[in-house]
């Protein structure tokens, strides 16, 4: 049963990275954007969703990897006039390194002292970008390179990069999850002691888990403001990125693989809906992740799995949130 499980799967897999390849060909331009935004958001959201659900971490503060992933792209193809699609990758490892060097610091802090101070360095980093005008300052910067390329090739190619950070944030997880590292950060995020007690590091697990997560967050964050073309710290570093990140996964449901993924298409039909109501529409987001919690504390997808006993993904058991990051 799990062999038959893990070859549909993959099919899957295969079928959705197929149609997302044809895509492009098929789509218009106007929807092709719209669908890289909802790939990107689906890519922060389950980023967060990993570290809050499967490593035991509660960031508040996810919009820093997400600026720094974008200004990494921008600068250096800037710089040194280079494809930025090339820079794409080097985004996952610049914003994992960065998560790997302010790790020492912020691991030392428990529950909502660690989620908060994500948030601060984010601040911290996007008021020391807005004062540097080699940083293109609050006017932001452009993106050169593509000024020089083909529209239609540019717009093809972040589609492409945008489907496979969506792909990577389904399947890769599930994967993930039931690798020998998924495995053991479900032991770790479950109970320290017993985890340490049978030879896992707990700290190294968390930072390991931590180097990913932001990684991830980082190169999806380079490829939504590539679509754009403009960046600017305001946005980039947005903590709206944090308040959407929080609904989708909040309404979906937290450590599954399936929540993000109703949660994101949930956002974008309230989005659609409501956006011109103004601050009615962040009242009402507001308002539906309450009304789901007061339902139940596993989301929308936790609900369908309890009742139907239906787990397409073998997603693993919510745990719960704010646990002790100290290794």
């Amino acid at each position: 049963m799990t062999d038959t499980r893990h070859k549909l799967i993959a099919a899957s897999g295969l079928l959705a990275t197929g149609l997302l390849i044809a895509a492009p060909h098929v789509v218009p331009e106007g929807s092709l954007r719209l669908m890289v935004e909802i790939f990107c958001v689906f890519a922060f959201a389950q980023s967060w969703n990993f570290l809050a659900g499967y490593v035991g971490l509660m960031s508040f503060g996810q919009q820093l990897f997400i600026g720094l992933g974008a200004y990494f792209v921008f600068l250096v193809s800037n710089r040194l006039a280079l494809n930025p699609f090339w820079l794409v990758p080097l985004a996952f490892f610049f914003a994992g390194a960065f998560a790997a060097l302010i790790s020492p610091l912020v691991f030392r802090l428990r529950d909502a002292y660690f989620a908060i101070s994500i948030w601060v360095i984010a601040e911290i980093v996007r008021l020391f970008i807005a004062q540097r005008d080699y940083l293109g300052s609050v006017s932001g910067l452009p993106l050169v390179a593509t000024r020089s390329m083909d529209r239609s090739s540019v717009a093809m190619w972040t589609f492409y990069f945008a489907a496979l950070f969506a792909l990577l944030a389904v399947f890769g997880l599930y994967y993930l999850s039931r690798s020998r590292l998924g495995l053991a950060l479900a032991a770790v995020r479950d109970n320290e002691a017993t985890a340490a007690s049978i030879g896992i590091n707990v700290w190294w697990t968390r930072f390991v888990g931590f180097v990913i997560g932001s990684g991830f967050t980082g190169a999806a964050g380079a490829v939504y403001y590539m679509s754009v073309f403009h960046l600017e710290p305001g946005g980039a570093f947005d903590p709206n990125w944090m308040v959407i990140m929080l609904f989708i996964v909040i309404i979906g449901g937290v450590g599954t693989v399936e929540g993000p993924i109703i949660g994101t298409a949930i956002y974008f039909l309230l989005r659609a809906w409501f956006a011109g109501t103004g601050n009615l529409y962040l009242m009402l987001l507001g308002a539906a992740a309450i009304a789901v919690m007061l339902i139940s504390s596993k989301g929308i997808w936790g609900v369908v799995r309890e009742r139907t006993g239906i787990d397409l993904l073998g997603s693993r058991h919510l745990s719960g949130l704010g646990q002790n990051p100290k290794g």
